[in-house]
């Protein structure tokens, strides 16, 4: 009875949500970014997390998340190098539609599960991920829905993954598709942006719903086919730092187109 109540709050969540339809989701930059600009969750670049939480480097605490370990580090320097590479050679229009969609349907799931009024003290790390995977599709409807007849020239994008969200949000760098669609290509998921689940650029109903309850903070990511040249991007995803546990969920991925 509680699932399927739960699953009903959500779903009218997601159909209010659609009534926003018809504008972007998240902040939509025109012009090439310069790989140090904010996610649609946080003022600038560089925010950090309200209540001190996240740190980098998570490892596996053998739930099927990863805790946020806090050791002042990011990525690696062999992994910066090679996502900087990737980056440099995909197409700058479809970088900057892959990581706009992603930031999107990072706000609409971030929205969804806070909608769903869940008490974190009970949730389950397999509860979470399990609300994760399953409203996922219809957060990357929303986001199709949100950039719909956006030209991607006039996108800004992120010339370099955004490493550092690693090490403040405590997010995995660069891992493959956990969740959700996993592509049957050899891929890396770069992490693309970050922030608290707190959203205030989102639209305003996304904005009311989202009460850092459940979720504490987000990383969008894209995520690229490897062992080809050019690369190209097949799919984008949400990372999730759960309030509770500071346990990581992701990347919950969708297809690409």
């Amino acid at each position: 009875m509680a699932k399927r109540a739960t699953q009903g709050l959500v779903a009218v969540v997601l159909v209010g949500l659609a009534g926003y339809a018809v504008v972007p989701g998240c902040v939509i930059r025109v012009g090439p970014g310069d790989g140090d600009g904010a996610w649609p969750g946080s003022d600038d670049g560089d925010s950090t997390p309200e209540d001190g939480a996240g740190g980098s480097g998570p490892v596996d605490d053998g739930t099927g998340g990863s805790e946020a370990v806090d050791d002042g580090t990011g990525a690696s320097p062999e992994e910066q190098e090679l996502g900087e590479e990737i980056y440099a050679q995909l197409d700058p229009e479809e970088l900057a539609f892959a990581s706009a969609l992603a930031g999107n349907m990072t706000c609409a799931l971030a929205g969804a599960v806070e909608s769903a009024q869940i008490d974190p003290a009970v949730i389950d790390d397999e509860a979470l991920r399990a609300l994760l995977e399953q409203y996922a599709p219809g957060a990357m409807e929303l986001a199709r829905a949100w950039l719909a007849g956006t030209d991607p020239s006039t996108l800004a994008y992120r010339v370099t993954p955004k490493f550092e969200c690693a090490r403040d949000y405590g997010c995995e760098p660069t891992l493959s598709c956990q969740q959700g669609y996993i592509p049957a290509v050899n891929h890396l998921c770069y992490i693309d942006d970050c922030g608290t689940a707190k959203c205030p650029t989102c639209p305003d109903l996304v904005n009311e719903i989202l009460q850092n309850v459940v979720i504490r903070s987000w990383c969008s990511y894209v995520c690229v086919k490897i062992g080809t040249s050019p690369p190209e991007v097949v799919a984008v995803g949400a990372g999730a730092i759960s309030a509770l546990r500071n346990i990581f969920f992701g990347p919950i991925c969708r297809s690409y187109p």
